[in-house]
């Protein structure tokens, strides 16, 4: 059980992390799939990896910021020729990340052939079965439940549960996108500023900040002014972004907003400046939607995921 500063207590995260490796020309497909899974309350924790760069998979899977669950490749003309999927998912298959076994279950989305290793294990068939029954295939695999036997013979035979939803909120939070951004205030002041240029822009969400560099240490009466004002700025907000940069997992100040934060019951969103920065434990505690690199469109698509807009192009 975890206690925020309000005195609230809320139950640990059980929901799986999902991770989805693709090439770039099945971005489209990875994204519909990944924010399907968000808006059903699949699970919160849902990360896309575009291997196209050469990176090696199982390294991308041991820096996640949350032990990964589920490995969910996307299998299709433009990716079974790369290493990643000749030689690298047999060997997250067989190995332990970070202390956990993960579970490799490969999605087909097009009519190439599945390598001759993938054909004798489960596979999700979104070419065979369609988007509706391969995904309801997918669900009832990370759901883990019992299924009964498809009305006819193929090569996934998984449960098609009804959908698992996320509890609501008790109050409907409003519907503006105004995010407190929380930061380094020493290390990571030039993000801020980027996140204050790309606010003014009509199709981004407005940015509020504390602009006052906390120079005395949290507990101190000192401090009691400006956590005042930075609680009225976070109260003002719908959602709490925090930049992640190489100080930020020890940042006083900023474990103190995010707690602050989720006392709130505010949307958590998160980036980092590089994929080395550790997100702060917690905040990687109540899955927060991700931003895959610090770019604009990568931060505008997981503030609207956040605020439940998603793209199923």
């Amino acid at each position: 059980m975890n206690a925020d500063p309000a005195g609230i207590v809320r139950p640990a995260a059980a929901e799986p992390h999902v991770v989805i490796p693709f090439n770039y020309a099945d971005h489209r497909f990875a994204r519909k799939l990944s924010g399907a899974l968000r808006r059903d309350g699949i699970s919160p924790w849902v990360d896309e990896i575009d291997m196209s760069a050469g990176a090696l998979l199982v390294n991308r899977l041991a820096q996640s910021v949350r032990p990964v669950d589920f490995v969910i490749p996307l299998i299709s003309a433009s990716s079974l020729s790369w290493r990643w999927v000749k030689q690298e998912l047999g060997a997250v298959s067989i190995r332990d990340i970070r202390g956990r076994r993960v579970r490799v279950l490969p999605a087909r989305v097009d009519g190439s052939a599945l390598p001759p290793d993938m054909v004798s294990q489960p596979y999700i068939d979104f070419h065979g079965r369609g988007w509706d029954q391969a995904y309801e295939d997918l669900k009832a695999v990370i759901q883990q439940r019992p299924s009964p036997r498809p009305e006819a013979p193929s090569a996934t035979s998984f449960a098609r549960p009804r959908p698992a939803m996320r509890p609501k909120p008790a109050e409907e939070k409003p519907r503006g996108k105004v995010l407190f951004v929380s930061y380094d205030y020493d290390k990571d002041g030039y993000y801020r500023d980027i996140l204050q240029t790309w606010a003014k822009m009509p199709d981004f969400a407005h940015v509020v900040v504390n602009d006052q560099r906390p120079a005395m240490p949290l507990e101190s009466e000192a401090a009691t002014s400006l956590k005042n004002q930075i609680i009225g700025k976070i109260k003002s907000a719908t959602g709490f972004l925090c930049v992640v940069g190489d100080n930020t997992a020890t940042n006083e100040w900023v474990a103190w907003e995010i707690k602050t934060a989720i006392a709130m019951d505010k949307r958590m969103m998160v980036v980092r400046t590089n994929r080395e920065s550790i997100v702060p434990d917690a905040l990687a505690e109540v899955g927060p939607t991700a931003a895959m690199s610090f770019t604009f469109e990568g931060i505008k698509r997981a503030i609207d995921e956040a605020y439940g807009v998603i793209s199923l192009e």
